[in-house]
């Protein structure tokens, strides 16, 4: 099975300067594009197979099916809407929703799919169901102001700490002022320590703007910043521009009084496209031959 990539891997590489929306809406389509030729060969037999097994009687068989219909399900609008009707069925399992709504993470261009996965996330009655259907926004949040604007109401005011969390995770592929400077607030001054870590982690691909650089900066090098928190912004400059944050993290990395700082530094200086930083950071990878595999949902 061919396994698709959800995010190419320069949209969210550093710039000399940071990018504008037209330049990263280009790239986010372009990435669209070739998500969709990889599906090209795809067969119906194999298919009509799966989308019989969302009939199963095992909740598990019919998680399965719906997972591995993702490689069609961007090809024919029968596929689509199996799968967008499991997702909104109130009788069928959670985690086949879940599921379901990985899969619509595809697919989000249509509007009865990220209408519903927004009607969802803000008002349905599952909390687990709420947060994942907010992450499969993540190519609208990029694409799309509306859902862009939905996302960032939740990641500013969602009383449920794991769905806030969610919305904010949300935004990573974003390349936004507004998105930035929400990111930026979150970061330095919210009182949710875990909303902070989420909020730097979605800031990767903002590191080209200076305001972003240098808060981040500030966040690392300070050893009165909550642990976890400093961790996420060391590990942040992975991604740098500059010989100011090599500078900070080799100093860090050689006599920080925390031996966690250290380490992360450590990791930081290291290879910016190693696994651990690749999911981290929600990051594609590529395989031998330079094909990106991995969907930032696959951790979730």
């Amino acid at each position: 099975m061919i396994m698709t990539t959800w995010l190419v891997a320069t949209v969210l590489a550093v710039p000399s300067a940071a990018s504008s929306d037209a330049a990263f809406s280009a790239a986010v389509s372009g990435a669209r594009a070739q998500m969709s030729a990889s599906f090209a060969s795809t067969s119906w037999n194999e298919e009509r197979a799966l989308l019989d097994l969302l009939r199963d009687r095992d909740a598990e068989v019919r998680r399965q099916a719906v997972r591995s219909l993702k490689v069609w399900v961007s090809q024919r609008s029968s596929t689509r809407d199996a799968v967008l009707d499991l997702y909104q069925n109130s009788n069928e399992e959670l985690s086949v929703r879940r599921e379901a709504a990985k899969t619509l993470s595809v697919v989000t261009t249509y509007s009865d799919v990220h209408n519903a996965l927004v009607d969802y996330a803000e008002r349905g009655s599952d909390a687990g169901l709420r947060a994942i259907s907010y992450k499969a926004l993540y190519w609208e949040a990029a694409a799309r102001s509306g859902v862009r604007d939905d996302i960032l109401d939740a990641a500013r005011r969602e009383t449920v700490p794991a769905i806030r969390h969610a919305a904010i995770w949300a935004l990573f592929a974003t390349n936004d002022n507004r998105v930035k400077d929400a990111l930026l607030d979150i970061a330095r001054r919210d009182s949710d320590d875990a909303a902070r870590v989420e909020a730097l982690k979605s800031s990767y691909g903002l590191m080209g703007y200076n305001d972003t650089r240098d808060a981040v900066y500030d966040l690392a090098r300070n050893p009165s910043t909550a642990s976890a928190v400093r961790r996420a912004a060391i590990l942040l400059h992975s991604n740098r521009v500059n010989s100011s944050q090599k500078d900070m993290l080799e100093d860090i990395a050689r006599s920080d009084r925390d031996p966690a700082m250290r380490t992360a530094a450590i990791i930081a200086l290291g290879n910016p496209r190693s696994d651990e930083l690749m999911t981290y950071f929600h990051l594609v990878r590529r395989d031998r031959n330079g094909v990106m595999v991995g969907d930032p949902l696959d951790a979730e």
